[in-house]
């Protein structure tokens, strides 16, 4: 199933603001995908995985890959950047990768 432009950068846009409500904490991939289900944009973990290394490499979030309960599985951390708030906040230019919903940029300067 192929996402239109538009889609991948509100579901990006989205992932922001998540990581925004929660920080200083990390979530994990599944935490976020639940949340964009929440949010009314389910998304895949393979095409979750693709926005999450998109937005790290803008530097707006970082990713650290943590080992779990199980020697040989990793679980992936996920966490907003201060360069990521700055950049939710309207601190710096418009990313045309990243959507942000005006009513979501209106209701954090309340």
């Amino acid at each position: 199933m192929s996402s239109s432009l538009r889609h991948k950068e509100i579901v990006r846009g989205k992932i922001l603001y998540y990581l925004k409500l929660i920080y200083p904490q990390s979530a994990t991939l599944p935490l976020l995908q639940g949340e964009l289900d929440i949010f009314g944009y389910p998304v895949p973990l393979d095409d979750l995985d693709f926005h999450v290394a998109y937005l790290a490499e803008k530097g707006l979030v970082n990713v650290e890959n943590i080992r779990g309960p199980h020697a040989r599985r990793y679980i992936t951390l996920v966490k907003i950047t201060a360069k990521g708030i700055d950049f939710f906040d309207g601190r710096l230019p418009k990313d045309e990768g990243v959507y942000l919903a005006p009513e979501l940029e209106d209701s954090d300067k309340r």
